[in-house]
């Protein structure tokens, strides 16, 4: 059913003017992914592999969009002129073409639709608070009943978190991106709808303008 509605209300909307097999090729396309995927973590559950399948794969595609928002050769023309889509390579190329430095360096760390240097920081800066607070742990004292004297200890995690709060949070967002969209589509205008987000219509589909992230 989500499937289904996120194919005719999201960006795959532009496709409902041209076949509805076109929609049909995309669900079946989406049900193989997922399948390969779950055969793909049982192979490296199964040690073919290093570590937990799925978290391998949520893992690879963080750190593949760290690496392209920081470093993507891309351009994209602004109305201000043609920037990179990269946030370092930004900084560069603003300070390489502004004459005032200052507001090119205040551009690479604080521009708008665009990957910026405080992005980064601020991920980088999550990133270690998490590897910190998960080093955390308590060493529980173990008294051996059999022989007397003996003592040993059992390390217990503080948090064992693994990779479902991203998952959890994916999912979250997603359906709150679902809902405004429906929302804003019925009741254009109204305070709260805006709340959650603001959408604006593209061609045949709507894209977000302000929303709740």
């Amino acid at each position: 059913m989500f499937i289904r509605c996120d194919v005719v209300i999201t960006p795959y909307s532009a496709l409902i003017p041209l076949l509805p097999v076109l929609c049909l090729l995309i669900i079946i396309q989406l049900l193989c992914s997922g399948l390969i995927v779950l055969l793909l973590d049982e192979l490296l559950q199964k040690g073919y592999g290093l570590g937990s399948g799925i978290s391998l794969f949520i893992a690879t595609n963080i750190c593949e969009t760290i690496v392209w928002k920081a470093f993507s050769p891309a351009t994209i023309n602004t109305g201000k002129g043609t920037e990179f889509e990269g946030a370092v390579i930004a900084l560069f190329h603003l300070l390489a073409t502004r004459t005032d430095k200052v507001r090119g360096l205040r551009e690479a760390f604080y521009r708008q639709n665009l990957p910026n240097l405080m992005n980064l920081m601020a991920t980088v800066g999550v990133f270690l608070i998490v590897i910190y607070f998960q080093g955390f742990r308590v060493d529980l004292p173990i008294k051996s009943a059999r022989y007397r004297g003996q003592y040993s200890s059992y390390p217990i995690k503080l948090f064992y978190t693994s990779n479902i709060p991203i998952i959890l949070q994916s999912a979250l967002v997603s359906n709150i991106y679902f809902i405004s969209q429906i929302l804003s589509s019925k009741f254009a205008g109204n305070i709260f709808v805006s709340m959650i987000g603001t959408w604006a219509e593209s061609g045949y589909h709507k894209h977000p303008v302000i929303y709740l992230n």
